[in-house]
């Protein structure tokens, strides 16, 4: 019999808030949601790059346990791109959108980590500072604004995704 947690959870609709991939969107949403691992998605500015791989990381976190990453370039840009901004449509800050309070243990607003009732983080990092990273081995990991990332993140996440088979 499960139990009244994850009753709870069966019930939340991920993605949440009425969020549907756009129609541009849908190939990139069925290739993940086909098991692809690797994407680059060349999208016009406000084409919801990061609003796409918000709510994947998500689901991905919701299906399977593990470590989840959103990686920009510096983690204070990741603080406003991602942790606090809000979406102008809806009024909802978009990791409140993506995660809602009843899939979370507990979240830390200075660590900009998502505790899951199923097990899961979620985090918002900084690839600036990759090296801090060592530990918690990610099973999945978004690099928002790839360009301007410090190129040796890649190199040094990219072993742990190959063994873990993560994307």
């Amino acid at each position: 019999m499960p139990s009244a947690q994850a009753a709870a959870i069966t019930e939340i609709e991920i993605p949440g808030a009425g969020w549907r991939p756009r129609p541009y969107q849908q190939p990139l949403w069925g290739y993940l949601k086909a098991g692809g691992k690797r994407a680059a998605a060349v999208w016009h500015r406000r084409a919801g790059k990061d609003s796409l791989c918000l709510n994947w990381g998500a689901r991905s976190a919701l299906l399977q346990v593990g470590n989840y990453w959103h990686m920009l370039p510096e983690a204070t840009q990741g603080r406003k791109v991602i942790w606090e901004a809000i979406d102008p449509k809806t009024g909802m800050r978009l990791i409140d959108q993506a995660f809602p309070h009843e899939i979370r243990e507990g979240q830390r607003e200075d660590e900009m980590i998502l505790r899951l009732k199923t097990g899961s983080t979620w985090q918002v990092v900084g690839s600036a500072n990759y090296n801090s990273l060592m530990g918690a081995p990610p099973l999945g990991v978004v690099f928002s604004e790839y360009a301007l990332a410090k190129p040796m993140a890649w190199d040094f996440i990219r072993p742990i995704l190959a063994e873990n088979g993560g994307w």
